[in-house]
């Protein structure tokens, strides 16, 4: 997969949060077979993310609904473990690459133009502090 956005580092010196959201993805964004699963990864990274921007106290309870909430989609224990994992590895990057950006992404967005092929775009605001 081919993605026009260009991760040049992995530094605050980034300046598109489209780049930002690739970084934090990881491999993430490397496993979608369709636009509709490259959509749904996009989106559990922009909630990840969006998420990261509250306390660590806060960012607890709302991961703990978060995934009590997906307990009756979940096809097991193992799946909604891994998802779990997932936003909170999604989250130390977001902390750890980009401890500064208090910025909410609003829109993120998956275009294909092509085979296995897509851009990836983002749109943030600046957000308030979060408690």
């Amino acid at each position: 997969m081919s993605q026009s956005v260009a991760v040049r580092n992995k530094t605050n010196s980034m300046k598109k949060i489209s780049e930002m959201v690739v970084a934090v993805a990881g491999d993430l964004l490397e496993t979608p077979e369709s636009l509709e699963e490259m959509q749904a990864h996009l989106d559990l990274v922009k909630h990840a993310w969006n998420m990261s921007l509250y306390s660590a106290q806060k960012r607890k309870e709302k991961l703990k609904k978060f995934i009590d909430s997906q307990r009756p989609h979940a096809p097991d224990i193992e799946q909604l473990k891994g998802l779990e994992w997932q936003y909170r590895r999604i989250m130390k990057q977001k902390d750890d690459l980009f401890p500064s950006i208090r910025k909410r992404i609003a829109i993120a967005e998956a275009i294909e133009t092509g085979n296995d092929e897509y851009i990836i775009r983002a749109y943030s605001i600046d957000e308030p502090e979060l408690r």
